[in-house]
């Protein structure tokens, strides 16, 4: 217990050191937010989401303008959450400034806001998810949201009295939230009601992810990963990997690849998806924070010292890139291209082809 009471200060520390080089950027700015939906990424990097043609690399444009929010920077936004889209085109996501507590749902043809929420009392930490129209929102105040299409609230639940730090996914029926507590729960996607709940041994702060069995994946910043059923959440496995669990695994047919931090280092797994087996693991000079990128002969990842690392499926090095900054978020797919979001470094966005060669940069 007294793990789970030290977790969310020293978290707040960790990021303090890792931003303190970024002149008035604070620990809760976090790390720069990506997700690319069609040809478009959008990228939270602390005073604006910016949309980036992932083709050529270029700002999306509105007539003269670039579609930026907010179109000239603000002391009282401060944006690093993945952006969400509704089916009907709104981009939905949160300002985490200490002060300001308002969810925004912003217009994709004209960038200009429809709607705020602002509601939550706490400082908004993790990304929205959306179905359809309808918006999850887990706030900074441990209350998790539904919004509608207008941002009218369809029910709230509140899970944690410590701020959500990692968004939820849904199977179309169940919500899965985790929290800081060290808690799982399984909502109904229709009203929140709780369905189950599983304690795990320390805080979980990104979230599970859920594979086409219908089996739910999650790390604790112990270094246990779990395997649990969601329809009941009964544990089928759980391993302990050496270092705290800060991304959420990525999974292929067979196997789940995760990162951890260890002291000031980082260690990467290959596990078998059946038992959570080692197959084999590899050592990192930098931490491992982000999220791996897995596809069926390769997979890539980030280290907080610089390095994208891209493996075989069976541990090789296939190829690699060492970026001037720190890598913190996930790597994303567009296509045959992979983009991460240094921090701190020359540019905003690098993007690679699937074989390592540099395609473009992006830097406003």
């Amino acid at each position: 217990m007294k793990f789970k009471r030290m977790a969310f200060p020293l978290m707040l520390l960790f990021l303090a050191l890792v931003l303190s080089a970024c002149g008035n950027m604070t620990a809760t700015q976090g790390f720069p937010g990506v997700v690319v939906f069609d040809e478009t990424l959008y990228l939270s990097e602390g005073l604006h989401v910016y949309a980036v043609n992932t083709v050529s690399g270029q700002e999306v444009r509105l007539g003269d303008a670039p579609l930026r929010f907010p179109k000239e920077s603000d002391n009282n936004i401060n944006l690093f959450a993945p952006v969400a889209r509704t089916a009907s085109g709104q981009l939905i996501f949160p300002n985490s400034h200490p002060s300001e507590h308002s969810l925004y749902s912003v217009s994709t043809e004209t960038g200009a806001i429809g709607w705020e929420f602002e509601k939550s009392k706490g400082t908004w930490v993790a990304g929205a998810l959306v179905v359809g129209d309808d918006i999850y929102a887990p706030g900074g105040d441990g209350i998790l949201y539904a919004l509608d299409g207008n941002g009218n609230v369809r029910w709230e639940v509140e899970l944690s009295p410590a701020a959500l730090w990692s968004s939820p996914v849904s199977d179309g029926e169940l919500l899965f939230q985790a929290t800081m507590d060290g808690n799982l729960y399984a909502l109904a996607l229709s009203n929140g009601r709780q369905a189950w709940q599983l304690s795990l041994d320390a805080p979980v702060v990104s979230p599970p992810v859920l594979d086409g069995e219908g089996n739910l994946y999650v790390g604790t910043l112990s270094g246990n990963i779990y395997a649990i059923d969601s329809v009941n959440g009964k544990v089928a496995w759980q391993q302990k990997l050496e270092g705290s669990i800060w991304g959420a695994p990525a999974l292929t047919d067979d196997r789940i690849y995760v990162g951890t931090l260890y002291s000031q280092e980082g260690r990467f797994y290959a596990l078998q998806k059946a038992n959570g087996a080692t197959i084999w693991q590899r050592s990192e000079s930098g931490s491992i924070i982000a999220s791996p990128l897995a596809f069926e002969d390769q997979v890539i990842y980030v280290t907080e010292a610089g390095r994208v690392q891209a493996l075989t499926r069976d541990g090789s090095p296939r190829w690699q890139a060492d970026l001037k900054g720190k890598l913190l978020s996930a790597p994303a797919a567009a296509g045959d291209l992979v983009i991460v979001a240094p921090l701190l470094g020359d540019y905003l966005l690098v993007a690679f082809d699937v074989n390592g060669a540099q395609r473009w940069t992006f830097k406003p």
